[in-house]
């Protein structure tokens, strides 16, 4: 009479198979994930070296130089005047990573501002402003803030035909809101408007 097959020796005989296939695909995501890691820090720590210019007016050429070394993660981006082959740094970004220029007369004293929008990267894609003024002959900064997440950042005209600053962004709620702030300049300082969800735009 042949004997009944035990489950628990089937079970046995298939545990060493399960687990050889289990080891594999384990260590096929791990390869394929070491790759994709490599190829994204590869790309961060890639040199950057270009120069962009930004705007030219009876100041001169607005430029942008982006820098970075190879195998360091600090920026070194600057801003500056050409004019009359001569060339005047008006802004370092001391490691962050300048990720746009706006210039734009906010004050409406005939001469523009510079507004600069900077990375800092890290998990909450941070960003941080300043704002640059053109007083007696230079560029001086005269507001910086920080801490706003994603979203983007214009200059937009309002309805009176004043330029203002207006940043979407992400709350910091559980879960996160969709959010926009407009920021104005009178010459002497920077003063938050209102807030008002993005779709609406104030």
């Amino acid at each position: 009479m042949p004997m009944p097959i035990s489950f628990t020796l089937i079970r046995m005989a298939w545990e060493p198979e399960e687990k050889t296939m289990t080891e594999k695909l384990a260590i096929r995501i791990f390869v394929l994930t070491l790759v994709a890691v490599s190829l994204a820090f590869c790309q961060v720590m890639a040199a950057v070296n270009e120069t962009i210019e930004i705007a030219s007016d009876d100041t001169g050429r607005l430029m942008l130089a982006k820098r970075q070394q190879k195998g360091m993660l600090a920026r070194e981006d600057r801003l500056f005047i050409e004019k009359n082959d001569q060339t005047t740094v008006i802004f370092e970004s001391e490691g962050r990573a300048i990720e746009q220029v706006l210039p734009a007369d906010l004050d409406k004293d005939g001469s523009n501002e510079i507004l600069v929008v900077m990375e800092l990267g890290g998990s909450a894609d941070l960003r941080e402003l300043s704002l640059l003024q053109f007083n007696n002959g230079k560029y001086q900064e005269v507001w910086i803030e920080t801490g706003f997440s994603a979203g983007k950042v214009a200059i937009e005209t309002d309805a009176d035909g004043k330029n203002r600053i207006v940043i979407d962004y992400l709350t910091d709620d559980e879960p996160a809101k969709e959010a926009r702030a407009i920021y104005i300049f009178d010459g002497k300082k920077v003063a938050l408007q209102q807030i008002t969800q993005p779709e609406t735009g104030g």
